[in-house]
């Protein structure tokens, strides 16, 4: 019986813990609150990416992306030539509402009951007498 450790490629796991110690240099460097912002760096090729979900931090980092650069070959003896910055979007938290979308009031309920009274089409007097519930 395989262990679990043999189905996870070693590359793959060296790769994350590199760009995980990029990142955080890059928190020291600008001294930032890792509760506060998400910044994650990947670097391909001898290119710096910097990439967050805060406009107002990506600014930040565009400014300071020459000096993150330089600070993280002179750390970790890259050869970055070039960075950038981009700004991802953030994730999208759905709220969910359970509260009714309308409330009808007393009267109007009881003047939608009298006109679903005088209809005879049963799916529209059950939707006018379902409205009225509400």
């Amino acid at each position: 019986m395989k262990k679990a450790s043999d189905f996870v490629n070693s590359q793959f796991i060296r790769s994350i813990e590199t760009y995980d110690k990029l990142s955080n240099s890059v928190y020291e460097l600008m001294h930032l609150n890792k509760e506060k912002h998400n910044v994650w760096v990947v670097v391909k090729q001898q290119k710096l990416t910097i990439l967050t979900d805060n406009p107002y931090l990506g600014t930040q980092l565009q400014y300071q992306q020459k000096t993150i650069c330089d600070a993280l070959n002179r750390r970790f003896l890259l050869e970055l030539k070039t960075s950038k910055v981009k700004i991802i979007p953030p994730k999208a938290v759905k709220k969910i509402n359970n509260e009714p979308r309308f409330i009808i009031s007393e009267k109007a309920s009881s003047v939608l009951e009298s006109i679903a009274d005088d209809i005879e089409d049963p799916e529209l007097k059950a939707s006018l007498l379902q409205l009225t519930k509400t």
